[in-house]
């Protein structure tokens, strides 16, 4: 399978950094916001994009992360706010780590620095995705907890329930699995790594393609 990763940054830059994680590479697309300052930047190279956190590319996580943020009177940037989450905590702290990174001119003056100046991340992979495994009918025990594992495509679209990320191996048995951190009290979320370790998933004959390992959902609780 190869994928390729695609963040929508401030500025065209180097790739970003996918070491130990051969079979996928890097492409950032540069896609400015209008209101971005680019031509505050320091200069060329001075607004690099954030490096995809390996943990995420491990588990195909994708998503859009929206920032503010203001300039110091060093250039440097001050006041960062994450104003929407793109559903997983690596991906945001990725972005904010990013453009912490970014440096303006020293020297502006007041009304140049204040902002306060939104940013975008779009955090997609792009090219031929695996096909996901589908999870078994009724493999998943029975819970006065849980009511069940519900899967999804993409980037989380609600709140509720406990947030997983697991690999699936080829006998379809789940290992690897984590919660994203700080969604849930540590004890439900052992229960619901707990409850999902009893799921089983299969491959679908009826999807041609190359096969993934990877799966995202939430375990409901009751």
């Amino acid at each position: 399978m190869n994928r390729k990763l695609v963040i929508g940054v401030c500025i065209a830059a180097a790739a970003a950094s996918v070491a130990q994680v051969p079979d996928k590479h890097a492409t950032p697309a540069a896609t400015a916001t209008p209101a971005f300052p680019s031509h505050l930047l320091a200069g060329a190279g001075a607004c690099p994009p954030p490096a995809w956190p390996r943990e995420a590319l491990l588990y195909d996580l994708q998503g859009s992360t929206t920032l503010s943020f203001a300039i110091g009177p060093d250039g440097a940037v001050v006041q960062p706010l994450l104003l929407r989450t793109s559903g997983w905590k690596m991906l945001d702290d990725a972005a904010l780590a990013g453009i912490a990174a970014c440096r303006f001119k020293p020297g502006l003056d007041a009304a140049q620095r204040t902002g306060p100046y939104p940013l975008q991340f779009n955090w997609k992979l792009d090219g031929e995705g695996g096909v996901t495994p589908l999870l078994r009918a009724g493999s998943c025990r029975d819970s006065p907890r849980f009511a069940r594992f519900v899967p999804f495509d993409a980037a989380p679209t609600s709140a509720s329930g406990v947030l997983l990320r697991l690999m699936v191996g080829a006998d379809g048995v789940p290992w690897r699995i984590a919660a994203e951190a700080g969604s849930e009290p540590d004890a439900l979320v052992a229960d619901a790594v707990d409850y999902v370790q009893s799921c089983r998933f299969d491959d679908d004959p009826a999807v041609p393609g190359a096969r993934s390992a990877s799966v995202t959902g939430r375990v409901l609780v009751r």
